[in-house]
């Protein structure tokens, strides 16, 4: 009798563990969801405002550059013609830049959905592409979009620099650095790009001076929809939807790659990332 007592209570006991552990667990999940749904109010709060912005001035822009060419084209009107066509090759100018980050913003949100799914895709060439073509293309590209910065590039003697990936999301990753550095940084302070070979890898690193992350935000900013709360946009315009270093991650990490990030808060930040190197038997089979 007092052995199947003690067996009761010990069951008890046992059952009440349980429903604790569950308990705890339930709490747990209730949390996660709760901080998933307040990014995700977040992130759509966010994003509307993202893409409402360049929607608005690409319509402001290309109305005034209908106004200025029905002036120019209007019968009697041929004094500052010139003047008025560049003002409105202008104005389009502008509405293009504007379709150029809308579309990017699109592109973002879409590769997120693939990632969601496990349906992002990289397309990897058969030959070896050039890493240090990518890296000067994407530079330059950056250098033009942003004539008033300077950008600093760092190549190895090396002209050719073997990797097996997909140029295009190679070079999104690195113009999502970029972009990062140059808005996140002041205007009259450089930005510098490095390529480097090491034994077995190639490692592309991004430097900025702007004003750094802490420890906790370097673990966290890499997670789909993170903003850095006390990091502001010092040139430029936008926050961006917080997706961009996300996708870097999986694009990276699909090519058998690595990401990090290095930063002192107050002395700015360095993003890089890796590549495995095409070794000289793989490059030169039966030689």
């Amino acid at each position: 009798m007092v052995a199947e007592r003690q067996q009761l209570i010990e069951q008890l006991h046992e059952n009440e563990r349980r429903f604790l552990y569950k308990q705890a667990e339930f709490r747990e999940r209730e949390q996660e969801l709760c901080e998933a749904n307040r990014r995700i109010e977040e992130f759509l709060g966010i994003a509307s405002h993202e893409l409402r912005t360049p929607l608005t001035t690409i319509k402001a822009n290309v109305q005034l550059a209908k106004r200025r060419l029905k002036a120019l084209i209007s019968p009697g009107q041929t004094d500052n013609s010139a003047e008025k066509a560049g003002l409105a090759v202008e104005m389009l100018v502008r509405a293009e830049r504007q379709i150029n980050v809308l579309n990017r913003l699109v592109g973002d949100m879409i590769d997120i959905s693939r990632i969601k799914t496990g349906k992002l895709q990289v397309h990897l060439r058969q030959e070896p592409c050039n890493l240090r073509s990518i890296v000067q293309e994407v530079t330059q590209e950056q250098r033009k979009a942003n004539a008033a910065r300077t950008i600093h590039m760092t190549l190895p003697a090396s002209e050719k620099v073997a990797v097996v990936a997909d140029p295009d999301r190679i070079g999104q990753v690195l113009t999502n650095y970029l972009t990062n550095a140059l808005k996140y940084s002041a205007a009259d302070k450089p930005v510098e790009v490095h390529l480097l070979v090491e034994d077995y890898n190639a490692r592309v690193l991004v430097h900025d001076e702007g004003q750094g992350l802490s420890l906790q935000e370097q673990q966290q900013v890499w997670q789909c929809f993170y903003q850095a709360q006390n990091v502001n946009v010092l040139s430029g315009s936008g926050v961006g939807l917080g997706l961009g270093l996300h996708i870097s991650q999986t694009i990276i990490e699909l090519h058998q790659g690595q990401v990090g990030v290095k930063s002192v808060v107050g002395q700015g930040s360095t993003f890089w990332f890796t590549l495995p190197l095409v070794q000289q038997e793989e490059r030169n089979p039966g030689e």
